[in-house]
């Protein structure tokens, strides 16, 4: 009988697993394994999709052992959360099956799409919970396991019911849903446990007494989605919509009949007073229910004593019958109906600021004067911005506050000194520098030499005489100065270069005490750039000046005409060369290193070694060279 023959009638994975180890064993050498379709000769089928990555003969060791069949621990390893549940003794894992190989329940082999769990009692709807520690009771019991557990993995689920359940009541009772609440209907709870006070609507008053089936109607009763925003909810109006007002204006949860509350919630009228000692009569002459037909105006009663136009509506001002000393926000909110309605800062102003004690009566509110703001407060510029609409306050501020200033660069331009520039980002106080209260407007110094110190010392001594700062500067950068640069035109890279490169930072003096200077700065290029090539050409004969190869543009040189400017043509094989394969680099005593340009040499024989003689016999500084 073959091999195939053998493993064919194999009862179980574990047994063909077992048969072809064995004859491994017998052997002594492993089988050999095509890298066709991974094809497997020990393996009894085809993992799961879970277990793909473990796929192939060589990964049979990640979860079995030989002679001990699967490797419970190796299971383990892969899924640590399970590990965790069974070391804490959580779940059906950690109680029922603790210490049981999980070969018994998970098999394996059987192909990518199959089942992999075999359940107790033969399908995992008829699972007994129990066993996993949590009981399925009530309606709990007919749910479909997929109902709870829709994932793949049956860990994790919490037991508390708001794990699963929206909580309709937002938290207000808790978490414990069982202390209302049993396992058989949702619809049917246990309302001798409900403590009302910690609903959306408490029971207060004649409430208390009322029976739960009075406002929790139906069969089975109502408890969510009741109106009780309104007493309307609930209640009829015995007064058939005559009050507009809410019950509670009049009315108490203690009694519906305890109606004292209307002498501090009249509708439309204010009881305060000396409307506290009229009886109901007196005022409702058509009924306590009904409005007096003389109607809810004061001028219904009581004759106009106002000559100011503050309307009819006494009101507005008396709301509590208070005749005289009225509140000063009543007083506020008349002032707005007078010639002068107070704004800004005026409204913190006492009135005896300006309706004074000590003014006659027929003087003291109609005959003040107030056209100007000079009328109440004195100039604290002492008449110095006259020439401003003739000094009124009103042109630079308003009632809300003394400051900020409304005077803006656009006012300044009518001075004598405009502001233009920079200077309109300058605080006023960094020019009118009198200590506050009170700034000097009236400055002497309008030329820039007054303001500003001179960098430049007595360099431009000539330019300050004829007209100051301003022959090369304006007001609009310090650093943009107008500067003719004709008698050393800036080409190339220059003209991109920053002035203090070659002149120094305004106001930086250096280690030797020099300071910026834009006179006496060197013209030629070594007196503004190092010498890269240590001397070569200006120290040496023939003397070479920097732009006999150099241009400004660009200190690299695009093209050099060898036979023009050095009298050595670069022709045949030596037109191939880099530049560095004559030109090499040469250490100087500071250890820096430099190209060597001027070799000193030009025949052959001063790079080359005689082909034609021993070698022993070439010149000493040609050999090695070819």
């Amino acid at each position: 009988m073959d091999l195939r023959a053998i493993l064919s009638r194999a009862r179980s994975p574990f047994v063909v697993f077992v048969t072809m180890m064995a004859l491994a064993s017998v052997l002594g050498v492993w089988l050999p394994v095509r890298e066709t379709a991974r094809a497997q000769l020990l393996s009894p089928g085809t993992l799961s999709s879970a277990h793909a990555r473990v796929e192939g003969d060589s990964q049979c060791s990640q979860c079995h052992t030989a002679g001990r069949g699967i490797n419970t621990s190796g299971c383990l390893h892969c899924h640590a959360p399970l590990d965790a549940r069974i070391r804490a003794g959580l779940g059906l894992h950690g109680r029922t099956y603790r210490g049981r190989s999980c070969g018994g329940c998970h098999v394996e082999h059987l192909g990518r799409g199959a089942a992999q769990i075999r359940w107790p009692g033969g399908d995992r709807n008829r699972f007994d919970h129990r066993e996993a520690g949590w009981a399925l009771q009530g309606a709990h019991a007919s749910q479909a396991c997929a109902d709870c557990h829709r994932g793949r993995s049956y860990l994790g689920l919490g037991t508390a019911c708001a794990s699963c359940h929206e909580d309709p009541h937002d938290g207000r009772f808790g978490a414990s849903c069982a202390d209302c609440h049993g396992q058989t209907t949702f619809a049917n709870p246990t309302v001798r446990a409900i403590d009302h006070s910690r609903t959306r609507y408490p029971l207060e008053g004649a409430h208390r007494s009322v029976a739960c089936a009075q406002c929790h109607t139906g069969s089975p009763p109502r408890y969510t989605g009741l109106e009780f925003g309104t007493c309307a909810s609930c209640h009829a109006d015995p007064h058939e919509g005559r009050f507009t007002q809410p019950c509670a204006s009049c009315h108490v949860v203690a009694s519906f009949t305890e109606v004292s509350a209307i002498r501090q919630n009249h509708p439309g009228l204010s009881l305060g007073g000396g409307h506290a000692r009229v009886r109901c009569e007196s005022c409702h002459d058509r009924g306590s229910a009904r409005p007096p037909s003389r109607g809810d105006r004061c001028v219904g009663c009581h004759q106009e004593v106002h000559e100011a136009p503050f309307g009819r509506d006494c009101v507005d001002c008396h709301r509590a019958i208070r005749w005289t000393g009225l509140s000063r926000d009543v007083s506020l909110a008349a002032h707005a109906r007078t010639a002068f309605p107070l704004r800004g800062e005026h409204e913190a102003v006492a009135c005896t600021g300006c309706h004074a004690a000590d003014l006659r009566a027929d003087a003291r509110y109609r005959q003040l004067s107030f056209d100007a703001c000079g009328a109440c407060h004195e100039d604290p510029h002492r008449g110095e911005l006259a020439r401003f609409d003739g000094g009124e306050c009103g042109t630079c501020h308003d009632e809300h506050g003394f400051a900020p200033t409304r005077f803006d660069v656009a006012m300044h331009g009518r001075t004598e000194f405009p502001l233009e520039g920079r200077h309109e980002a300058v605080a006023c106080s960094g020019c009118h520098t009198l200590p506050r209260p009170r700034l000097s407007f009236e400055l002497p110094a309008h030329a820039c030499a007054e303001c500003h110190e001179n960098p430049h010392g007595a360099e431009f001594a000539s330019e300050m005489s004829r007209g100051g700062c301003a022959t090369c500067h304006s007001t609009e950068a310090w650093t943009r100065p107008r500067i003719d640069h004709s008698t050393w035109p800036l080409t190339g890279a220059h003209g991109n270069a920053a002035c203090a490169r070659c002149h120094g930072e305004p106001g930086h003096v250096d280690a030797a005490g020099h300071g910026a200077s834009y006179r006496g700065v060197p013209r030629d290029c070594a007196g503004c750039h190092a010498d890269p090539h240590a001397g070569q050409f200006r120290l040496r004969e023939p003397v070479r000046a920097c732009d006999g190869c150099h241009a400004t543009d660009d200190f690299a040189i695009d093209a050099f005409e060898h036979r023009e400017r050095t009298g050595f043509a670069i022709d045949g094989s030596h037109a191939a060369l880099p530049c560095a394969g004559c030109h090499g680099t040469m250490r100087l005593a500071d250890g820096s290193d430099v190209v060597a340009w001027r070799l000193g040499y030009r025949r052959c024989q001063d790079c080359h070694a005689n082909p034609h003689v021993e070698r022993d016999e070439a010149p000493s500084h040609a050999r090695g060279r070819r």
